[in-house]
């Protein structure tokens, strides 16, 4: 009876052997909550201080279960496949030899002591390849764009300002999991931080309990931290060491902690929201924008809007006579994922300046804008658009959009630097990295086409000669054509190519051979008529609601338009769908050219939950946007139907053990699980449930079976004539009842289980 044992046995596990999955213990961090600064870090010390000691050797299986997928560690310092059995060093004479187990901070700047709690704290203990682990040595970690390989990592001089000695750079997808481990270790050692600091531990950390890292030190973590997000492997491994040693990094379950003691919010007061920081990533606030010369009919410039983590919408206004700016607000999905707003000038003065303001109660930023009039009654003639550099932010060498004076750019190994001979004019230019195939490449079109660029160049200083090639797109950087291919000397000179393209065009500046090289003062010449663009608008849309499995209400949206002869795309993102008739439904929608009526639901109303999403009007290049917004709300929940099925029975105990054994279950409710109302979920609900099912009410109205405690065993009402086996809680079989009838049963105290096919029932003799 196959059946009947597979339903003891789980419950045997569950008894026996249950072990909950890691996760952040609630109340975890309150000692933290409305702290800022040296409190906030001091109290962060508090809570992950005193961890459960592990030995040396014990390191080799813990990595089984912080770095091993499946039997294959997880290196990063190489892509070797090791596996975790047999690949320990071990001697080695190159990579892929064998793997080591390796102090991320080196424990020679502390003396080597393996007395010390950190020489075994796996917070900052990984497997990795034992070669790289020793041509890394004592270094500490940092940016060297020129180093040599060393597996997926480089050693060589650093390159980051504040540190030119020997670093070893690890591989972009670890290098914020370093960075935190770092933050961690200057936290969960700040009372004893001072003595870490031999050798080369001084360039990183400071006899400062607060802080306890170097300036360096600092800005290069921040920069490894902001760029290289938490992943789920950081997330998992974190909870794998809270398992083992009871303590957790707090900088992997906060991320934004770090910005609260050593970044941009130090002097705010931390509460655990949960949430990444809101930041908004372009424009670069402070920069300043050149709107462009009108002659009569105004000039245009569009300016990339770009977020991260944003959830309130972004308002968009201007100042200064004769500016306008459209849209007048963004939706934080759209500024999450990039798009732009069109700053228009329609004055009449020769220099005119203005601000753009992009604000929400999560973000804020300025943006400088200069426009000019020449007259001409609308007449057309050239304009000059000039990317100087100058008022942006400093560093690299940066794989990410940047904003610049003029444009926003995407820049592949390259940099803005203030260092001398880095600029032909000004005090900032734009370096490229060693990297064959860095790279600046434009974001933005410059509208009306070009008829010339001219810009600056020169090879950094005693490198080879460089070759770099100019290329454009006409269609939004799908592809490119390559314009001219010039070779760079020493000496600063001017480089002009005329051409004649029209309509929108962008540019790339792609190094393709040599070494590094400047540029500077990058001139596109473009015509400035500029032709009358429609406006449109979007109505607010009200919120939706329903029932889980239920018809969604509808509500209404009206596009209009003005100045507009083409139809109109209407589309939404989101678990949303639209309809011109409340009839038929779809995910994008064409209206007239001067707007229409349309309706909006939610799409699936099956996952309980709120919802987001964002209506978008588009015709040519103008587009409009609202946020839609709606709510499915669940079904009273039937305590004890853990797999949703609508029932409660066996099946849901089975699912609730597999969830507790940490098995993937297609369906489980977390609310209806907690049958011990206790505000948890964990074995006492698997007894409850037990309990619940097996009770004599329940029994009672199958009219099939009972079993209950009895003097010195227990009887068994049989009345349907089921095969009835009775087990102790070793899983020996007791008794076997064939018959239909009572029976009674004699049995020492203990906990029993009475089990058919299709059910089961604990009886406890006493």
């Amino acid at each position: 009876m196959d059946k009947k044992r597979h339903y003891l046995l789980l419950l045997l596990a569950a008894i026996v052997g249950m072990t909950a999955a890691a996760a952040i213990p609630s109340g975890y961090y309150n000692n933290a909550n409305n702290k800022s600064d040296q409190a906030l870090m001091a109290a962060l010390h508090s809570i992950i201080d005193g961890h459960t000691k592990r030995s040396y050797q014990q390191l080799w299986s813990d990595f089984k279960s912080t770095d091993c997928n499946g039997t294959t560690i997880i290196d990063r310092y190489s892509t070797t496949q090791y596996t975790y059995s047999s690949d320990q060093c071990g001697n080695y004479s190159g990579v892929g030899d064998c793997y080591n187990r390796e102090h991320s901070i080196p424990n020679s700047w502390w003396g080597g002591s393996d007395t010390d709690t950190a020489y075994t704290d796996l917070h900052h203990m990984f497997p990795v390849d034992g070669w790289v682990n020793n041509e890394r040595g004592n270094h500490p970690f940092g940016d060297c764009a020129n180093g040599v390989a060393k597996g997926t990592g480089k050693l060589g001089s650093c390159t980051f300002s504040g540190y030119n000695g020997t670093v070893f750079e690890v591989a972009d997808e670890y290098k914020g999991d370093f960075a935190r481990v770092y933050f961690y270790f200057a936290t969960r050692y700040m009372t004893r931080i001072s003595n870490y600091t031999s050798g080369t531990g001084n360039v990183v950390f400071t006899a400062s309990t607060y802080l306890g890292l170097t300036n360096w030190a600092i800005n290069q973590l921040l920069e490894w931290h902001r760029n290289d997000p938490v992943s789920t492997l950081e997330t998992r491994r974190n909870d794998a060491v809270y398992t083992i040693q009871k303590n957790r990094n707090p900088f992997v379950d906060y991320p934004e902690l770090v910005e609260y003691i050593w970044g941009n919010k130090k002097g705010s007061v931390w509460n655990p929201s949960g949430a990444p920081t809101p930041t908004l990533t372009s424009p670069t606030s402070g920069s300043t924008v050149n709107v462009g010369t009108h002659t009569g009919d105004g000039v245009s410039k569009a300016i990339t809007v770009k977020g991260a983590n944003l959830t309130k919408a972004l308002t968009i206004s201007v100042s200064g006579t004769g500016f306008s700016v459209t849209p007048a607000s963004i939706t934080a999905a759209n500024a999450n994922n990039g798009t732009s707003v069109t700053v228009t000038y329609n004055g009449t003065q020769s220099n005119a300046t203005g601000t753009l303001t992009i604000s929400s109660t999560e973000v804020n930023a300025t943006v400088n804008l200069t426009a000019s009039y020449q007259g001409g009654g609308g007449q057309t003639e050239d304009e000059e658009v000039v990317e100087t550099w100058e008022g942006c932010a400093t560093g690299g060498y940066w794989t990410q959009d940047v904003q610049g004076a003029a444009f926003n750019w995407n820049f592949n190994n390259a940099g803005l630097y203030a260092r001398e001979n880095d600029h032909w004019n000004g005090s900032l230019g734009c370096c490229f990295g060693k990297n064959a195939n860095s790279s600046i490449t434009m974001n933005e079109d410059v509208q009306n086409g070009a008829s010339k660029i001219t810009f600056y160049a020169a090879k950094y200083g005693s490198d080879a000669n460089a070759t770099l090639q100019i290329q454009y797109s006409t269609n939004g950087g799908s592809t490119w054509t390559t314009l001219n291919t010039c070779t760079l000397n020493g000496t600063w000179q001017q480089y002009t190519y005329n051409m004649d393209v029209t309509g929108n065009v962008r540019f790339k500046f792609q190094q393709t051979a040599g070494s590094r090289l400047n540029i500077d003062d990058i001139a596109i010449t473009s015509n400035v008529a500029t032709p009358v663009e429609p406006t449109i608008a979007l109505s607010p849309i009200a919120a939706m609601e329903a029932e889980q499995d239920g018809t969604s209400s509808i509500v209404t949206g009206t596009v209009t338009a003005e100045d507009n002869t083409d139809n109109i795309t209407l589309t939404v993102e989101g678990n949303f769908e639209l309809s011109l008739n409340r009839q038929n439904w779809s995910r994008s929608l064409t209206l007239d050219p001067s707007g229409e009526v349309f309706y909006v639901r939610l799409a699936n109303t099956g996952t309980v939950g709120n919802f987001y999403g964002t209506v978008t009007a588009t015709t040519g290049r103008v587009s409009a946007y609202a946020d839609v917004q709606g709510v499915v709300n669940a079904k009273p929940t039937m305590i004890g139907d853990v797999n949703m099925d609508g029932n409660v029975d066996i099946a849901d105990v089975t699912t609730l053990i597999d969830h507790l054994l940490g098995g993937d279950v297609p369906a489980f409710d977390a609310e209806a699980a907690d049958v011990a109302a206790d505000g948890n979920v964990d074995i006492a609900d698997v007894t409850a449930l037990i309990d619940r099912l097996f009770s004599p009410a329940t029994l009672a109205g199958l009219q099939g079976w009972d079993a209950y405690p009895a003097v010195r065993g227990m009887n068994v009402e049989n009345y349907s004539g089921e095969n009835l086996e009775v087990y102790d809680m070793d899983g020996n079989c007791c008794a076997v009842l064939m018959s239909q009838g009572e029976f009674s049963i004699e049995l020492p105290a203990g906990i029993y289980i009475v089990a058919s096919d299709n059910r089961s029932r604990k009886v406890v003799i006493k």
